[in-house]
């Protein structure tokens, strides 16, 4: 039994590994377009995670956490979760990305890390 539930969680986290393409056509190169990554869903204990649901009208599916778009302004629909709590705070943010550059999303919490304050893209070197 314990290693059917190994087998699943292991599938689960592989799963969430995947990369959206926001845009139509051909996926382009890592220099045309900006990659924007939320936390994964299914977390081991971590006290705060960042979920990346939609960008403009691209909604991810369950297996993605990234999703490459084009340069410019992008809409982002994120949850955020604090674990102690097991509260959600849903947020909605405007981007500005640039082509060739990596992001990833970031929470700032209340005091005692009881709440999501806010949550803002970071350059990843």
């Amino acid at each position: 039994m314990t290693r059917v539930l190994g087998s699943i969680a292991l599938g689960l986290i592989a799963a969430g590994c995947a990369t959206g393409q926001s845009y139509e056509g051909e996926r382009l190169g890592a220099d045309e377009v900006a990659r924007i990554s939320g936390d994964f869903r299914v977390t081991a204990g971590v006290p705060v995670t960042v979920i990346l649901r939609k960008v403009d009208d691209y909604e991810l599916g369950v297996g993605e956490r990234s999703v490459e778009v084009l340069p410019g302004k992008h809409q982002l629909l994120v949850d955020c979760r604090i674990a102690e709590t097991s509260s959600v705070t849903r947020l909605s943010i405007e981007a500005e990305v640039y082509a060739g550059e990596r992001y990833r999303l970031v929470a700032e919490t209340g005091p005692g890390l009881r709440e999501c304050a806010s949550v803002y893209l970071e350059t990843v070197d």
